[in-house]
């Protein structure tokens, strides 16, 4: 209103043009009013990325139902925000407790990086078999490839929004749920707002304690991912260690900046490609594991992620040398949960094991559906090398 009468102007206050269309009138008013209200059928324009990772505003009917899932890194978010029973179909599911919200949707095929023909056909029918059509299309930015040009217009004719974040990244994931537990309504906002709120405070609690440090202050990490691929500068694994409190290792080698360009992962040629970066301070490698485990069964998963066959050849042999300073951490973890661990791992003084525990539970007891049932003793969250020697014990 104080836009629409002179008195202070859209530039500082740009998401007043409720509507993105430029300007503020009477519609951004009523409109807003009706998100207010949480009116049903309203009009609801998120903002988010598009095809090439630029900021779009994409309109959305609210609130969202019967929407569509790709990649992990998409689909773990809208299971936080308890979306799983609005999901009406996903693309690829490979962890049978953490997903298992999502057992009343429609399994289209594909995998966890491709989304083959067959797969985006049943996406079509299942668009078709809908009385409403599928609501969205959620997908997380890494996997934005699968979406080509006769698949955008094919969502274009079909009147399907996409919906794109960068989830990945710790920061974007914990907006990502933000979001969704909004757009899903209900008791999913209520859960979208808690799982907010105690993300900024973790992020705040680290920021407290190593906000003041200079760059050379800073430990410096390199991210890993599939266990032998290298993430690239600017993948959002490397975001996510730099909330934590780090600095990216290619922030100080410059060696390691020109060869390791990009936003993917690199696999590693040998097992010698780590041998010009003794010097790092810690190696983050993001693991996606799967919980409601037993003791042995942990045990076991430790075991096995610690030595992975990578083709003949076991991850220590790529590690040799790093053990003191290599970390797993499980990537479906909510996204401040990963925050906690990584500050853990490179600030073992300031943040102990303990208190990134603690941060998991906090999330267990959130009332998150991935979490149900779980508890401390279920779940695989941090791999050092202590604890790969216990294991063997």
């Amino acid at each position: 209103m104080k836009i629409m009468d002179g008195s202070e102007k859209l530039s500082d206050y740009p998401l007043a043009d409720v509507n993105a269309d430029g300007k503020v009138d009477d519609t951004d008013k009523k409109l807003l009013q009706d998100l207010i209200d949480r009116k049903t059928g309203t009009t609801v324009y998120v903002l988010c990325l598009d095809r090439q990772g630029n900021n779009t505003t994409v309109p959305v009917t609210y609130p969202i139902r019967d929407v569509v899932t790709y990649a992990t890194n998409m689909q773990m978010p809208t299971l936080y925000a308890n979306g799983g029973q609005y999901i009406a179909g996903y693309f690829a599911s490979s962890y049978d407790v953490a997903e298992k919200s999502l057992s009343n949707a429609t399994h289209l095929g594909g995998t966890q990086r491709q989304i083959s023909d067959a797969a985006w056909k049943n996406f079509t029918e299942l668009d078709a078999k809908l009385s409403n059509g599928v609501g969205a299309l959620l997908v997380d930015y890494s996997g934005v490839e699968q979406i080509t040009d006769s698949r955008a217009n094919d969502l274009e004719a079909a009147n399907i929004p996409m919906i794109v974040y960068a989830s990945a990244d710790a920061k974007a994931e914990i907006v990502t749920v933000l979001t969704l537990g909004f757009l899903f309504g209900e008791e999913c906002e209520k859960v979208g707002a808690d799982y907010f709120q105690m993300s900024w405070d973790v992020i705040d609690a680290i920021d407290a304690k190593l906000g003041s440090l200079s760059d050379s202050e800073r430990v410096s990490y390199i991210c890993c991912t599939m266990f032998i691929y290298i993430c690239e500068n600017d993948s959002s694994f490397n975001s996510s260690a730099a909330t934590a409190g780090g600095i990216p290792y290619y922030k100080i080698n410059s060696e390691f900046r020109e060869k390791y360009k990009g936003d993917s992962s690199t696999k590693m040629a040998s097992t010698e490609a780590l041998s010009n970066y003794k010097d790092v301070g810690s190696i983050i490698n993001n693991r996606s594991m799967d919980w409601g485990l037993t003791a042995e069964g942990i045990k076991e998963l430790i075991v096995e992620t610690w030595t992975h066959d990578n083709k003949g050849i076991s991850s220590t042999e790529y590690f040799k040398g790093f053990e003191e300073k290599l970390v797993y951490i499980n990537n479906l973890l909510p996204g401040a949960v990963k925050v906690a661990y990584m500050a853990h791992a490179m600030y073992g003084d300031d943040f102990s094991r303990e208190w990134a525990d603690s941060v998991l539970e906090d999330f267990i007891d959130i009332g998150s559906k991935p979490f149900e049932g779980q508890s401390l003793d279920s779940i695989l969250a941090y791999i050092d090398y202590d604890t790969y020697k216990v294991a063997t014990i």
